[in-house]
């Protein structure tokens, strides 16, 4: 054990040296570009807080306890800086060669023993970096969930659905419903009363768009049907006004409702991917120790 601890000694004295020969190194290694602009005094510290708990995660019997949440920490930060998970796992590796790279310059084994000891020493902080890449990939799962709930906020709303999975599609039939029959009111208004063909049209856009939200493709058909009461309605009631309006507003509630309806398809599909994401939790389940 002599030789882990003189390692681990090591490590824990020279922990600056080494974060600042990792620091220079990370600016300027191909693989991890999204470090290049960050400076040494950010840098430095990143490492140094690895190699300062180092000790505490090398020594302990169960390394998965203790390191999961050190490296739940280094993902949230590294997330928080936009740096990519290959990044910053590659980061990660990088870290351990210049432990060895740095025990290696300081030739601190020497005799046979001690290579042995070395052997051991190498077989245990492998073992810590597969937690660390375990840890730290699905602390970045959970953080990219998070921020895709975050983003679908909005859209929830309007989809009427909640993350928590409470679901208002019940209401949404109804709430169509009025909405179709006052377009239709509106439409009845402006065409058989005032006579005019002023630009209310607009607000119909809210029921072409809500059902391309809620209902995608098939929420089409809502613009399909305003439009199709809209030309019906100008040709009842006012056949002595141009006509290429009202097929031009038709024709863009068409293109305004698949276009929506396209959208609405990829963020279904993004959120699917998103839920397809493993939970954390299971590593005693997968034989973590």
């Amino acid at each position: 054990m002599s030789g882990s601890l003189k390692l681990v000694n090591l490590i824990e004295s020279h922990a600056e040296p080494i974060a600042r020969q990792w620091a220079r190194d990370v600016k300027k290694n191909p693989r991890t570009p999204s470090y290049h602009h960050l400076p040494e005094e950010t840098l430095v510290p990143m490492a140094m807080r690895f190699y300062d708990h180092f000790k505490q995660m090398f020594f302990t019997d169960r390394p998965a306890d203790v390191s999961r949440q050190y490296f739940a920490r280094y993902a949230e930060e590294h997330h928080g800086r936009n740096i990519p998970l290959d990044e910053a796992l590659y980061a990660l590796i990088m870290m351990r060669r210049h432990i060895w790279l740095y025990a290696e310059f300081q030739t601190i084994f020497i005799s046979a023993v001690e290579q042995k000891h070395a052997v051991d020493s190498l077989v245990r902080t492998i073992l810590m970096f597969d937690y660390a890449i375990l840890f730290i990939s699905r602390r970045y799962q959970e953080l990219i969930r998070q921020r895709i709930e975050e983003k679908l906020g909005v859209v929830n709303v309007l989809r009427m659905e909640s993350p928590q999975g409470a679901k208002l599609g019940p209401y949404r039939g109804p709430i169509m419903a009025a909405f179709l029959l006052g377009a239709l009111a509106l439409t009845y208004y402006y065409h058989a009363v005032l006579g005019t063909n002023v630009i209310f049209t607009h607000l119909l856009y809210i029921p072409v768009v809500l059902a391309a939200i809620w209902w995608k493709k098939r929420g089409v058909l809502v613009a399909a049907a305003l439009g199709g009461f809209l030309l019906l309605s100008h040709l009842v009631y006012l056949r002595g006004m141009p006509f290429t309006d009202d097929v031009i507003r038709a024709a863009m509630f068409l293109v305004i409702g698949g276009v929506v309806a396209f959208l609405s398809e990829g963020v279904a599909r993004a959120e699917e991917m998103c839920r397809a994401l493993p939970m954390a939790g299971g590593e005693h389940q997968a034989g973590l120790y």
